[in-house]
């Protein structure tokens, strides 16, 4: 009974202790294209994982890249980004249904590691696009 309680004792103390899953961190980054002259709103990106806030950028204009780093444990997740821009005082999604050219986000289950990158680019003319390699700015464009 008493090599029992010890078995018991010992399993239960290593459940306890074990190791925490690793934290990941995942960099967002983003750029706008093709912007209309006169619509270069203030912008910023909400981060969720698993549907819970995890992060918003600094406000920059739609012509400046910006980007933000969030932590999650590392593995499999939902991630979603919204682009928030201000008009009239208001932040508002910067979706179709608001009456902007495009939808500026990102909703889809990827894995975090310790390092993870998500690039958006956010071209006016033909949508967003989303990557895991890091972004060097607009595409040229063909002629």
């Amino acid at each position: 009974m008493k090599k029992l309680l010890v078995i018991l004792a010992v399993l239960t103390a290593n459940t306890l202790l074990a190791t925490p899953p690793k934290e990941g961190k995942l960099t967002v980054s983003w750029v706008f294209c093709n912007i209309v002259e006169g619509y270069d709103h203030d912008t910023k990106c909400v981060v969720f994982i698993d549907g819970k806030q995890v992060g918003e950028s600094s406000v920059s204009k739609e012509s400046q890249k910006n980007s933000i780093t969030v932590t999650a444990s590392s593995g499999s997740h939902n991630v979603k980004v919204m682009n928030y821009a201000l008009y009239e005082g208001n932040w508002e999604e910067h979706s179709i249904a608001n009456e902007y050219s495009i939808d500026c986000s990102f909703d889809n289950s990827m894995s975090i590691k310790p390092k993870s990158m998500l690039s958006l680019l956010f071209d006016i003319d033909s949508g967003t696009t989303a990557t895991f390699k890091k972004l060097k700015g607009c595409p040229k464009k063909k002629s």
